[in-house]
């Protein structure tokens, strides 16, 4: 009996999975109408990216750039109101900001649930992209699931997004060297140009062919600082979402050519959520959809090679991102701030008045430090800095108060404070010493000072006797 009702639950929660697929993300074999034509252009997929003066700021002691990520604007192209929203993301958002650059990571359209593609969402897209100036030196893009669907050539996305339409390529790399350091940049393409049911809607998908131009991508950029990855599929995302990877000529996979060649970071969408982890030693950031919250996008910064990021929304202001401390570091592991420094980007369209920090207990209840002022380190840079001079230790919590002339927000950063890495250490050995002579020492008391209960052999014995 439980057998059959086993069988039975099985069946329906496949059943689920099933009709949830259908519903929003499997494709039929519809005829493809093939009305683009594809201009063919020279292959180019290393681009070389005009230099810009924007999105970084290098110094004796200040090593620092930042860029922008949206993902999945799939929802968008047929309300006006949030067509608008893009436009005011690309045109007032990047204005003020002024990252390094913009990347999107695929599902630029949603194709009709993903059953076949529409020339006016696609058209849409371009039409926006052109009206606000953006180029492929400043906003670069790469497939996703939606994009590709019932498009085997993916021939949409060849002809109407930034990176296909101006290079005629789905993968490309480029890298960025500034006094501090070189950094690459390489876009995946991991759509598959035909998908079953299940594929469609959770795995993404790298051929040998791919994988052939990825290593040799990463050999070039092996020496590099750091390598950020992006693609429109998570590597992995449980419970369905994952990478499924052939073998490159060198007989590795996607993963294992990560782990080989040190890349340092991995950014995809897909899964509508945002999301921070490491998976095989790789650091994986995954961004929601851009309608969400009325324009998600996501500000990520390097400062001395610690990276940090912040989920922002369009028309909100002020904005800023904390790059020292590494949001990296404090998320994944004991930080000691000793002689530390505090450093903020902000902005505000009608200007920051004041950027200060105070430091609380880790339940918000009292205030440790009272607020205090970071210094503007240049009149045409967006950047504060500040000492952290405080002896506290423990669970703890770091606030930066921005006002502009939009308003104040409070950004937050969660530490357990230690005094270094190495009295962590030696406290856990003291720890375990303790452990161990405290049992070694119940052992002896019990032995020598407890009364023994004789067991049955001994009983016999003295029976015997």
């Amino acid at each position: 009996m439980s057998n059959k009702v086993d069988k039975k639950l099985l069946s329906l929660i496949f059943l689920l999975i099933f009709i949830f697929n259908i519903h929003y993300f499997s494709i039929f074999s519809y005829s493809h109408e093939n009305h683009l034509k594809l201009e063919k252009k020279s292959e180019v997929e290393n681009i070389k990216i005009k230099s810009s003066t924007n999105g970084f700021i290098s110094s004796d002691d200040i090593e620092l750039f930042w860029f922008i990520q949206i993902s999945d604007t799939q929802f968008i192209w047929y309300d006006v109101d949030k067509i608008a929203g893009f436009y005011k993301f690309l045109n007032e958002t990047y204005k003020e900001i002024t990252p390094l650059f913009i990347f999107h990571t695929g599902d630029i359209v949603d194709a009709d649930y993903g059953l076949g593609q529409d020339k006016i969402e696609w058209e849409n897209y371009r039409q926006a992209l052109d009206d606000n100036n953006m180029n492929a030196t400043i906003y670069m893009d790469v497939i996703g699931n939606h994009d590709a669907a019932n498009d085997p050539y993916f021939t949409y996305f060849l002809n109407y997004s930034m990176m296909g339409r101006t290079f005629n390529t789905t993968q490309y790399s480029f890298n960025k060297s500034f006094t501090f350091g070189k950094y690459a940049f390489i876009g995946l393409d991991t759509a598959k140009n035909s998908y079953n049911l299940f594929e469609f809607g959770f795995q993404g998908f790298l051929s040998s062919e791919e994988l052939d131009w990825y290593e040799s991508e990463l050999e070039k950029y092996k020496e590099f600082d750091k390598i950020f990855v992006f693609g429109h599929h998570p590597p992995s995302y449980p419970p369905f979402y994952q990478i499924i990877s052939e073998e490159s000529l060198s007989g590795r996979d996607f993963y294992e050519l990560n782990e080989e060649y040190n890349v340092s970071f991995y950014l995809s969408g897909h899964v509508h959520e945002n999301s921070f982890y490491y998976f095989n030693n790789l650091l994986s950031i995954t961004t929601s959809n851009f309608d969400q919250g009325g324009g998600t996008y996501r500000i990520i910064s390097l400062d001395h090679n610690r990276l940090s990021t912040s989920i922002e929304y369009v028309g909100d202001w002020p904005q800023a991102i904390i790059t020292n401390p590494p949001g990296e570091e404090y998320l994944f592991g004991d930080l000691n701030v000793i002689e530390e420094k505090l450093r903020v980007l902000a902005w505000d369209p009608k200007g920051i008045v004041s950027v200060k920090w105070s430091l609380f207990d880790i339940k918000n209840e009292y205030q440790l430090i009272n607020w205090k002022p970071l210094e503007k380190i240049s009149t045409e840079k967006p950047l504060w800095e500040s000492s952290l001079n405080f002896t506290n230790r423990g669970n703890l919590l770091i606030k930066v108060k921005i006002e502009g002339g939009s308003g104040e927000i409070v950004k937050e950063l969660r530490y357990n404070l230690s005094e270094n890495n190495n009295n962590n250490s030696t406290i856990s050995f003291l720890v375990f010493v303790l452990l161990v002579t405290g049992l070694v020492s119940i052992a002896i008391i019990s032995n020598h000072y407890l009364p023994n209960k004789p067991n049955e052999s001994e009983k016999l014995e003295r029976k015997k006797s």
